[in-house]
C-alpha cells in the first residue's frame, strides 16, 4: 500500500514524440519530505524510461493512496480519511468484500425483480452461501457477514489474500462485487472498507477532503468539517451483522472494524 505520512509534489519535463512536456509527480515517505522528493523523481524517472522504451511494463506498480492517516491498527492495516471525508480501513491481506446488487443468471429472468432493500438484500446473501459452498479456495475459511445500508459486506478470515493476484479478482467476481472495487484493489495494492457514515446519508453539507493541505486556511476548514461530520455521525452505523458462515475467528482488525461501524447497535445505517 501507498499510503505515508509525507507527501511531496515535484515537477519535470517528459518528452513525448520529440516534444518536452511538463509533467508533475507525487513521492511518499514515512520518514521525512526530502526521502517523498526522493521517491516522486524516482517514478518521474520511470515514466520517462517507460516513454523511451527503456522499461518493460511492470504490473508491480502501485497507484497513491493520498489520503490523510487517522490510526495504524498495526503494519499492514491502517486507517485514513477518504475524499468525501469518511474513514476508511485499508488492509493488505485482510479480504473485504462489498456487494451491492444481487448477481443475474439464466433462471433470473423468470423471478420477480427485488422491490425493496431488504428483498434486494436477502438474494445477496443467498448467493454469498452458495459461493462459500462451492468455492474449493474458501473450503475451510470463515466468513462474516454484514448488511450496509445498500448491500452487503463480506470479510473471509482464516487465511490472507494478495490483492494484486489474478486468483483475488476472480473470487470477487464469483461474489459479484462491484468491478470498479476489484480494480481498486488490484492497482492500490490493498483492500478497503468504510468504517463512517457517507456524509450525503445525513444530509451533512459535502466537503471535498485534499490531502496533503497547502495552507492554514484549507486545514482550518477542514478541522471545522470534520468537527460537525463527528458530531453528527455517532446517530448512524455502517454494518449490522447478519451471520457467520463457517469457522470464523475474530482478529484485532476485525474488531476494529465491527467496533468503529457500529455492528450491534440498532443505529440507522448509513
Amino acid at each position: 500500500m501507498r499510503i505515508f505520512k509525507f507527501w511531496t509534489q515535484i515537477q519535470g519535463t517528459l518528452m513525448v514524440g520529440g516534444q518536452p512536456q511538463r509533467a508533475f509527480a507525487y513521492g511518499g515517505s514515512n520518514f521525512s519530505p526530502q526521502a517523498a522528493e526522493r521517491d516522486a523523481r524516482a517514478r518521474l524517472d520511470r515514466v520517462a524510461l517507460r516513454i523511451a522504451g527503456q522499461l518493460a511494463k511492470d504490473d508491480s506498480y502501485e497507484a497513491d493512496i493520498r489520503e490523510e492517516v487517522l490510526a495504524q491498527i498495526d503494519e499492514g492495516n491502517l486507517v485514513t480519511r477518504n475524499r468525501y471525508g469518511a474513514a476508511v480501513l485499508n488492509c493488505a491481506e485482510l479480504l473485504f468484500i462489498d456487494i451491492d446488487q444481487p448477481r443475474s443468471g439464466f433462471w433470473d429472468v423468470l423471478r420477480p425483480r427485488p422491490k425493496s432493500d431488504e428483498a434486494k438484500k436477502a438474494r445477496i446473501i443467498a448467493q454469498v452461501k452458495r459461493v462459500a459452498a462451492k468455492a474449493p479456495e474458501l473450503r475451510g475459511l470463515g466468513l462474516r457477514v454484514y448488511e450496509t445500508h445498500s448491500g452487503v459486506r463480506v470479510v473471509v478470515t482464516g487465511r490472507t489474500f494478495d490483492p494484486k493476484a489474478a486468483s483475488t479478482t476472480k473470487l470477487l467476481r464469483r461474489f459479484n462485487s462491484d468491478w470498479l472495487y476489484a480494480c481498486l484493489c488490484r492497482r492500490q495494492g490493498c483492500f478497503r472498507a468504510r468504517l463512517t457514515p457517507k456524509p450525503s446519508r445525513m444530509k451533512l453539507r459535502g466537503h471535498k477532503v485534499v490531502f496533503p493541505r497547502q495552507d492554514e486556511a484549507t486545514e482550518s476548514q477542514h478541522r471545522a468539517w470534520v468537527a460537525e461530520y463527528d458530531r453528527v455521525r455517532g446517530s448512524y452505523a455502517v454494518c449490522r451483522l447478519v451471520c457467520s458462515l463457517g469457522p470464523v475467528s475474530i482478529n484485532p482488525v476485525i474488531a476494529w472494524h465491527d467496533r468503529e461501524t457500529g455492528v450491534g447497535s440498532e443505529l440507522k445505517l448509513a
